[in-house]
């Protein structure tokens, strides 16, 4: 006996099995915009002009270097003088903009272009993160099919979404997707909805129960009755709230821009003072041209683009600077459960025979028994069976109870598994030796699955969703790191969280969060002084994530929303990476403290020397480039850097703090 492979339907969600479009599809528009496009050219002629440099050719070289710097400088020259006549805002682009005009007054050609370089990249990055955030606005709405089977007239129609309303009586059968808010109005069925609710267990649903949009129904056939369409679903809530969370994000301010205000007038008046003092205009251009923020700007982004690479090595995607940047700054680390702290796949974690079985041979008809089935407890006890290579008897009269269980004949014995109330149906006995141990498991966060062969209760599997390897031992290193508090934000019911909180050292649960709530939750501690890391892996977890200061996505077990919402992305599923991620972030922010102190150094060292004429604007040009080496030298340190033994040390509270770490 055999059972047919599941099909996947052509129109579901890319979470659901579907390869993903490719790149250039998903960020199409991204690409081909003007600033992408201002950004490669300027890119290719700069490139071109410094072959044709080395190759012999330096009026070509020149050329181009001037060509690259007015026609990629154009997104730069618009923002600068946005900025300046409409907002009245002095910004670091004032400054590279008056640097550029500079360089090519005195023919310094190639220092425009490389100074244009610098901020059309900042620029595209900084448009890249927000189109990720747009894609996942649609990757989120791409999670409810765009068709359901609606009855009418005694006939059952496939219509697109829209063009169903509030009172249709909407058909949902095995392994579908379900594309409206509805209540059961017959039938019944097994509905993981752990991507709305965040709940690590199906839930079985029968007539009067509540269901929603984007969440599967697993096993069993129902019809339901529409409630909510569209935006007014819990799927179309999440994706509001997801919109709402990323707009409320203030952009991080560039370093250079903090001291661009400073900077621009001190400059200006030197320059001024310069010229008055010497009535040399060639020193007040070399002034002008040495103070151009070049080590400054590169201060912060290289250091930033080689924590990334070390970050990227160790298996962690992290989708911008700012982000690394903001990392070391964490005093609160709040995390989902399950397929977060937990693997999100139920397993067996205790046999309980009764009346002479073994637990071997419970075990081994109660996987029998599930051979065929569908259900998400049906594959953990099969599964179970198979580690301990136990003989699967052929089941017959095999039969699906949805919402119940299952019932079959497996070596001439008949097995009944489900639920308690698949018991009361059957009129068997729940014994009173098994209703206290069920209890205790059940208070621990496990779900407790009676079985019963020939007629009577046989004894139970206790199965719970077990602990992602390395969690305890990563909510450790966090602590060890001085994380001011470590919190649980969880779908789930309180004795499951509760139970996987004490085994992992978790400080503080909240249960049975919906979407809303646990955005409300970020938004209370944001609140209170701390910067707040999210980590999660679910559609349910995706408006938390856009609202905390630094939002992790697991990615291997995660959806594609959670990854394009989340600010770091673990590929490998590992969460000791988190505490790494914290530690290279500090790491990076005490390295560009370092080049910030050399940049500023060098332009007031540049500043006097061409005060006193003992540089002229080609030294200073010189000058201003090679003083970006060290900061360069000293950015790639990050590459490779990884965390020295533990010891005493600073440490963080729960508002970001530094404190002493008690001896």
């Amino acid at each position: 006996m055999s059972k047919p492979e599941p099909t996947i339907p052509e129109n579901a969600p890319a979470c659901c099995g579907v390869p993903r479009p490719g790149v250039f599809t998903r960020y199409r528009d991204f690409l081909l915009s003007k600033e992408s496009i201002c950004a490669a050219v300027n890119g290719v002629l700069l490139l071109a002009g410094f072959i044709a440099s080395l190759s012999g050719a330096p009026v070509a070289g020149r050329k181009l270097y001037l060509a690259s710097a007015l026609l990629g400088g154009i997104p730069l020259f618009l923002l600068t003088g946005k900025a300046l006549f409409i907002k009245h805002d002095v910004t670091a682009g004032f400054m590279a903009t008056t640097a550029v005009i500079a360089a090519m007054f005195i023919g310094e050609y190639s220092a425009a272009a490389l100074v244009v370089f610098m901020f059309a990249i900042g620029d595209w990055l900084e448009n890249l993160t927000m189109a990720r955030a747009n894609n996942a606005l649609k990757e989120l709405a791409k999670l409810a099919p765009p068709t359901v089977t609606v009855r009418r007239g005694g006939r059952e129609t496939v219509i697109p979404v829209e063009e169903v309303v509030p009172g249709d009586i909407v058909l949902v059968r095995s392994g579908e997707r379900i594309g409206v808010d509805g209540v059961l109005a017959g039938g019944g069925g097994s509905v993981n909805q752990a991507a709305i609710t965040g709940e690590s267990m199906p839930v079985e649903k029968k007539p009067g129960d509540e269901v929603f949009a984007g969440t599967l129904n697993e096993v069993g056939a129902f019809e339901l009755k529409v409630t909510r369409l569209g935006g007014d679903t819990a799927l179309g809530h999440i994706i509001k709230l997801v919109r709402d969370a990323q707009a409320s994000q203030a952009p991080v301010q560039r370093l250079a821009n903090k001291y661009a205000v400073v900077l621009v007038p001190v400059t200006f008046g030197i320059a001024v003072l310069v010229y008055l003092l010497t009535r040399d205009l060639t020193r007040s251009i070399t002034i002008l041209v040495v103070v151009c923020p070049c080590a400054l700007v590169l201060a912060t982004p290289t250091a930033v683009v080689a924590a990334i690479g070390n970050a990227a090595k160790r298996g962690m995607l992290v989708k911008s600077g700012a982000v690394m940047e903001q990392a070391g700054g964490i005093g609160v680390v709040a995390f989902d459960k399950t397929g977060t702290l937990t693997t999100g796949r139920p397993e067996v974690r205790e046999i309980l025979p009764l009346g002479g079985l073994s637990a071997d041979e419970l075990l081994a008809l109660a996987a029998g028994a599930e051979r065929f089935s569908e259900h998400s407890l049906g594959r953990a006890i099969v599964q179970a069976a198979v580690k301990k290579n136990l003989p699967l008897g052929e089941p017959q009269d095999f039969s699906v109870l949805p919402g119940y269980g299952v019932t079959a004949r497996v070596g001439g014995r008949a097995v009944v598994i489900g639920n308690r109330a698949l018991l009361a149906d059957k009129k068997l006995a729940w014994p009173e030796e098994l209703e206290a141990r069920a209890r205790k498991m059940e208070e621990e966060g496990q779900t407790v699955v009676p079985v019963a062969v020939d007629g009577a209760v046989a004894g139970a599997l206790a199965l719970a969703d077990a602990p992602r390897p390395g969690a305890k031992a990563a909510v450790a290193a966090l602590k060890r790191l001085g994380i001011g508090s470590i919190v649980m934000i969880t779908g789930d019911n309180p004795r499951t969280a509760a139970a996987v909180a004490r085994e992992l050292g978790i400080d503080k649960v909240y249960a049975e969060t919906q979407p809303r709530r646990k955005l409300e939750i970020i938004r209370e501690l944001q609140a209170s002084g701390a910067k707040v890391l999210f980590a999660g892996d679910g559609v349910n977890d995706a408006p938390a994530m856009a609202a905390a200061d630094i939002g992790v996505a697991m990615g291997l077990g995660g959806t594609d929303v959670a990854m394009e919402t989340a600010s770091i992305g673990l590929m490998s599923d590992e969460l000791e990476r988190l505490p790494q991620a914290i530690d290279l972030s500090r790491k990076t922010l005490e390295v560009i403290r370092q080049n910030v102190i050399f940049s500023l150094s060098m332009n007031i060292l540049a500043v006097i020397l061409g005060g006193y004429g003992v540089i002229g604007p080609v030294a200073g040009a010189l000058m201003h480039e090679f003083s970006a080496l060290p900061v360069l030298a000293n950015a790639a340190r990050l590459i490779n850097y990884k965390k020295a033994p533990a010891k005493q040390g600073k440490t963080v509270n729960m508002n970001g703090e530094p404190q002493e770490e008690p001896a």
